[in-house]
């Protein structure tokens, strides 16, 4: 660790087994990163992750290498692996796709609601008033899941996964920036067009709900904001002089706890 890194909060991980520990390496430092305990700028040290998840710094290799496919990681040639940013252009893009889309998966969905469907989103509106961030946002995915599966068309129901773990990360990013009551809001007025049927107040719904994002992000005009963008942007070079990894805190590694 440099002696000009900052020691970030300690991230708890579980040790691992062998016959899925790639796989298992994957989700554990996916659904960190996704959660914000690993945030954007973070190097990834091989050798020190390696080691404390018990594995072989091949096996991790390959879990960092799904990672960086799926852009949570960005692999930089003789500097490192970093946990990867989202320009403002990538969630602009990502809104502006899920503008299109989401009105057409909701129509789908609303003609096949049934009364357990129904209670389901009601559950998951309700947890949006949680005290946690983290089952905020589970609640706020797991509703938006059902409405593209209950679509039944399946290229929407494909794509909802490629376009939920960035909207996740993002979530992850802009907790402060985002109105706790204005997402329960907007997933209210959502909820209430597809029980009433109404394709014109759904449209209007979902439009007000991407367009949100939209208002934030061209809102970012004062000093303080361009000060947060150009963090949420910090090149790769500047991460590894200013930002260490979060020290881990995880439980032996299986093969030592075979010999108590």
């Amino acid at each position: 660790m440099s002696s000009r890194g900052i020691t970030s909060a300690p991230v708890l991980l579980k040790s691992l087994s062998r016959r899925r520990a790639s796989e298992e390496a994957h989700e554990q430092l996916r659904s960190k990163i996704l959660s914000g305990e690993l945030p954007a700028g973070t190097r990834l040290f091989e050798a020190t992750y390696a080691r404390d998840l018990g594995i072989s710094q091949s096996t991790l290799r390959e879990a960092l290498a799904r990672l960086a496919h799926e852009g949570l990681v960005l692999s930089v040639p003789r500097r490192g692996t970093y946990v990867a940013s989202l320009p403002i252009d990538t969630i602009n893009h990502l809104y502006q796709l899920r503008e299109r889309v989401e009105p057409l998966a909701m129509r789908l969905a609303m003609g096949k609601l049934a009364q357990a469907d129904i209670e389901y989103l009601e559950h998951q509106l309700a947890q949006l008033s949680s005290r946690t961030a983290t089952d905020r946002v589970e609640a706020d995915m797991a509703f938006h899941a059902r409405l593209y599966d209950l679509s039944g068309f399946p290229p929407l129901q494909g794509l909802w996964p490629q376009m939920e773990f960035l909207t996740r990360k993002f979530l992850s990013t802009s907790r402060r920036l985002i109105s706790r009551e204005k997402i329960k809001q907007n997933h209210r007025a959502i909820m209430e067009a597809l029980t009433e049927r109404n394709e014109s107040a759904l449209d209007d719904a979902i439009l007000d709900h991407m367009r949100q994002t939209s208002v934030l992000l061209s809102g970012r005009d004062g000093p303080a904001e361009r000060r947060s963008a150009r963090a949420d942007q910090v090149s790769t070079s500047s991460a590894s002089r200013h930002k260490a990894s979060p020290r881990l805190v995880i439980a032996p590694p299986l093969r030592n706890r075979r010999h108590k």
